[in-house]
């Protein structure tokens, strides 16, 4: 059976992850001079929005799993006998995780002495629940038996349906977040006018680039607004999978209290629609900031 691998930015439960096997490779963490690795270990993601350590931006840095690591965690899957690897990463454009696998990809290909051994390295073209979504469709395809090239096909053109979608609570703190890379694609005037009228936009993440969907006022607001984005096409019968991947950059118990949030639940359950709830990745809530709620979806529209 093909053996799937995500990245720490892949949103989905921990228990899922443990119930199927399917190894994370860490992205890096650094606060101050400490550095680790993020396997979205619940305890750990606990600790950092608990202690809202993710509000202390300029402190926080984060950085692509190594590809020295990502050769270890292969290794030991073909110590157990593991032949057919799927390496799935976060979007190659936002991150280099993606490059890493595939030079681990090339070294391990260059001195493997098994010619059976096939590793493919999947570039997910989305971010956090989006890379999630795609999580489950591969894994519902390696359950139905189908060799890891064909696999790697369909992922690859499965990847252009899905559409993420994120509530941002505060988009100085974005904006922040983007100066500390050398990115200014959002201006002081915008985020501080923003943040005075109380706007929230809603982000949209799709293969083929992000863009702002929709801009509302008071978070309320706009978490309500996302999650009917998700109704609408449940109602609509539009999903290509029974499937969405919610996560909060915050504590789980938290999402409960999100407005919208129990009617997404309800509907999707009327409608036979699995909602899979997780908190967000900690490169995610670094990145997108406190309290920001996303979802994933896959649909032949937006």
């Amino acid at each position: 059976m093909v053996q799937l691998v995500v990245d720490s930015g892949c949103d989905l439960p921990d228990e899922f992850l443990r119930k199927f096997s399917i190894p994370v490779l860490p992205h890096t963490v650094s606060v101050g001079k400490d550095t680790f690795g993020d396997q979205r270990n619940p305890a750990q993601m606990a600790h950092f929005y608990t202690l809202s350590l993710v509000d202390r931006s300029h402190q926080i840095l984060t950085g692509p799993a190594p590809t020295a690591e990502i050769e270890s965690i292969i290794k030991k899957l073909v110590k157990k006998g593991r032949k057919d690897i799927i390496v799935q990463t976060i979007n190659g454009t936002n991150s280099p995780t993606f490059a890493n696998a595939e030079v681990a990809v090339k070294n391990l290909s260059a001195t493997s002495a098994n010619d059976e051994l096939n590793v493919h390295a999947v570039d997910s073209h989305t971010l956090f629940c989006g890379q999630g979504l795609l999580a489950l469709y591969t894994l519902s395809l390696i359950q139905r038996g189908l060799e890891a090239a064909e696999i790697k096909q369909r992922a690859e053109d499965f990847r252009r349906n899905i559409h993420g979608y994120a509530a941002i609570k505060d988009v100085y703190y974005v904006r922040e977040r983007a100066r500390s890379k050398n990115e200014n694609s959002i201006s002081w005037f915008k985020a501080m006018a923003a943040r005075l009228l109380k706007l929230h936009p809603i982000l949209s993440i799709h293969h083929s680039g992000s863009t702002v969907t929709d801009t509302v006022r008071g978070f309320e607001n706009c978490t309500q607004s996302l999650f009917q984005l998700a109704i609408d096409k449940i109602r609509a019968n539009d999903l290509l999978m029974p499937s969405i991947v919610v996560s909060i950059a915050g504590k789980l118990q938290d999402l409960e209290k999100v407005p919208g949030f129990a009617n997404l639940e309800k509907v999707a359950q009327e409608h036979n629609v699995k909602v899979y709830k997780t908190v967000m990745s900690l490169s995610g809530g670094i990145n997108l900031g406190p309290e920001t709620v996303a979802l994933a979806l896959a649909s032949e529209t937006p």
